[in-house]
């Protein structure tokens, strides 16, 4: 092995369980300190102009490039929270200190507007996915300067991964929440399947149209569907309705040569048996404070490489840099080869700088 490798090397080494020159680190960059930090670039103001925007784009670009090997989703977020009303009348909250957003009001409250929703949902997706059927080749090539124009001139030669591809359940959770979703689930179970199914079907032809190892080698197959302790969903369920639809998605990745990092947050170990049995490569993110632990996922599935394992919830955000690096350096001891150290989650803003210059500390200390 050579001393130095490049990233991609790092990555499909890790990526293969074979020992690499340091640890990768793989993780989704939020942290509005650590973006100045590994940039060196001060952040704008807060006042949301396309000038601030691009800037604080271009800082992120510079900080994803120093700290990280591989990564999804990358961006600044909004610059000022803010509320909208999307195409269907679902009113979203975008949060600028959490990076993320939610809905904060549904345009009906019962089992038959969310029916009518899933309807349009159907409706919407088979038509994406009867035009990128008519057309794979145009798709792709689209897809393909848009994917590079979005990373190399920003982050680098840090790896991507090509797109985040689940079932349509999560989306689906997000748009009703637990308590409509739950009703659906029991009231009308075969509008749900369907959904499932139509998403499953689009993101397949996606995958054909788009799918090229030279351009990403890795790319997230995704259903959280687990909580602190134990699944959100029942295991009937996730092996009728989930699993199967991951396992086709799993396959049809393979075909072109892509592996597929399965995330999910929460306790997993009653379903990884399942997981494995739907090949996926990798897992993401064993999230410790649910119970999940880097070494008996290790010892229990020598073959998957694993992404993540370094608490963000309590560690990142409240320990110390010390702290950080004895729980960084154990890691490493119980999951190396393939291995990809990062957060359980993402590096927000909850995330205290320091703490995330140590676990960059703790992967340049190599092997």
């Amino acid at each position: 092995m050579p001393t130095t490798l490049t990233r991609r090397e790092r990555v499909l080494r890790a990526m293969a369980c074979q020992e690499t020159d340091r640890v990768p680190i793989y993780d989704l960059l939020f942290c509005d300190g650590a973006i100045e930090h590994f940039s060196g670039v001060r952040l704008p103001p807060r006042v949301d102009t396309p000038e601030n925007r691009e800037a604080a784009k271009r800082a992120t670009g510079l900080a994803v490039a120093a700290f990280l090997d591989m990564t999804r989703s990358w961006g600044f977020g909004p610059l000022v929270d803010r509320d909208y009303t999307d195409e269907y009348g679902f009113v979203i909250h975008e949060s600028a200190w959490e990076k993320t957003a939610w809905v904060s009001h549904r345009p009906f409250d019962a089992v038959p507007g969310a029916r009518r929703y899933l309807e349009w949902l159907i409706t919407q997706t088979a038509a994406e996915t009867r035009e990128i059927n008519a057309n794979p080749r145009a798709y792709g090539e689209r897809f393909r300067r848009e994917f590079l124009a979005n990373t190399e001139p920003y982050t680098g030669d840090t790896v991507h991964l090509l797109v985040q591809h689940g079932t349509g359940l999560d989306e689906i959770l997000y748009h009703l929440g637990f308590t409509l979703l739950a009703y659906v689930m029991a009231d009308d179970p075969g509008i749900l399947s369907e959904a499932l199914e139509t998403v499953t079907t689009n993101h397949i032809a996606i995958c054909h149209a788009i799918a090229d190892p030279e351009l990403s080698p890795v790319v997230l197959t995704y259903c959280d569907v687990a909580y602190k302790d134990h699944l959100l969903y029942s295991p009937r369920f996730l092996r009728k309705e989930i699993f199967p639809r991951i396992k086709r998605m799993n396959d049809a990745w393979h075909e072109h040569g892509t592996k597929c990092l399965f995330h999910s947050d929460g306790y997993l170990m009653d379903v990884l048996d399942d997981l494995v049995a739907i090949e996926i490569d990798g897992l993401n993110p064993i999230e410790t404070v649910a119970g999940m632990s880097l070494k008996a996922v290790r010892d229990r599935y020598p073959h998957l490489f694993l992404a993540g394992g370094i608490d963000m919830s309590q560690l990142l955000s409240n320990g110390t840099p010390e702290e950080v690096t004895e729980v960084c350096r154990q890691a490493i001891r119980d999951a190396y080869p393939g291995y990809f150290i990062g957060s359980t989650t993402e590096a927000d803003n909850s995330c205290k700088t320091e703490n995330l210059i140590a676990m960059y500390n703790v992967a340049m200390e190599g092997l």
